[in-house]
């Protein structure tokens, strides 16, 4: 099993080694993906693909973290690797007919609870993503478009609905009742607020307001 690396590694806060076991699982299963092109150069660098997943999980709550973690365990047990049926339920979207005659059927079903409890999710991350695209508009420009295909990358609609189709109902019960009841205009807790502002720290940028400014210069 390949972990990422120490060095990397956050321990300040009370949910870091939750989230550095659940981003071990997950690198270990990254690495083993098998892609149609050939290994992509992002399975080798480990230290954007912890920047991106911690500053994810960073925004989950205790109880939502512990239920993924159980998750990313019974499917290690299975054998069977939760970055590839996240990317396998991208391609529904990305690629249909590819997906329903190649992918489809070795994919874990879902069930229309599930896919209720997804979209109600997804809906929810949207009116959050919006918000600090609105905020910030120079930081947003550089995450995924929120949707569509047409400029040739993933949106963060389909990337969202994919990832979350890899989660347990039992995860996304939790999720749903963490975000819930969160308004997108509060900035401390929206969590497109969170991750950006745990990544902007990554980065070395002293807020996200820093991190705008900064990058604004730039161009």
């Amino acid at each position: 099993m390949r972990f990422i690396n120490d060095k990397f590694k956050r321990r300040d806060g009370h949910k870091d080694e939750l989230i550095n076991r659940i981003i071990d699982m997950e690198w270990s299963m990254f690495d083993q993906v098998v892609n149609m092109g050939g290994r992509a150069p992002c399975q080798d660098d480990e230290w954007t693909f912890y920047v991106m997943r911690f500053s994810q999980f960073a925004a989950f709550d205790d109880a939502t973290l512990q239920s993924y973690e159980q998750d990313l365990l019974e499917i290690q047990a299975a054998g069977r690797n939760i970055i590839t049926e996240k990317y396998g339920y991208m391609m529904e979207y990305t690629d249909q007919v590819y997906f329903d005659r190649e992918i489809k059927s070795a994919l874990p079903q879902i069930s229309s609870a599930k896919n209720a409890m997804v979209d109600c999710i997804v809906n929810k991350l949207m009116d959050f993503e919006k918000v600090f695209a609105e905020r910030y508009p120079i930081l947003g420009s550089r995450s995924r478009p929120l949707q569509g295909t047409q400029t040739g990358g993933v949106s963060f609609h389909i990337y969202t609905i994919g990832e979350l189709k890899t989660y347990s109902l039992r995860t996304l019960e939790l999720y749903y009742r963490h975000i819930a009841g969160i308004d997108p205009a509060d900035e401390l807790h929206n969590p497109s607020f969170v991750i950006h502002r745990i990544m902007t720290r990554f980065y070395g940028y002293e807020s996200m307001d820093d991190a705008e400014a900064r990058i604004m210069r730039k161009r």
